[in-house]
């Protein structure tokens, strides 16, 4: 089985879609603090293996989860807005954080999308 966690991040808040072998299981709504996080960590954990994680570089709004998955080495896409956008362009009939989160989701089955380069943070 193939797993994936579509993230679309806003301000204070990130929709979350897992979507199992190209089909969306759940969605809900997450916030960027201790008990939003934990509840994605739970999410994360129920799987066999680590589940395809992508989610959009949204400036500084990104940077908590970046962190927490960085923090629990979790692998993870991160990506770039003007190379998501052009990705999902032909997929939004209407744009709307639910629909981007599922989207980012779904096209992972078929771009299959490489992880990102975590640096140490010791050089």
């Amino acid at each position: 089985m193939h797993y994936v966690i579509g993230i679309d991040v806003s301000k204070a808040t990130s929709q979350v879609a897992v979507a199992v072998d190209g089909k969306l299981t759940q969605h809900f709504k997450i916030t960027h603090d201790v008990l939003g996080f934990n509840q994605l960590n739970t999410i994360i954990m129920q799987f066999n293996e680590f589940p395809d994680i992508v989610f959009e570089a949204t400036g500084i709004y990104s940077r908590r989860l970046k962190s927490f998955l960085d923090w629990h080495n979790y692998p993870y896409t991160y990506l770039n807005p003007l190379a998501a956008k052009k990705q999902l362009d032909q997929l939004r009939p209407n744009k709307n954080d639910l629909n981007d989160a599922k989207n980012l989701a779904e096209t992972q089955f078929i771009l299959a999308r490489a992880k990102s380069y975590v640096q140490n943070p010791i050089y």
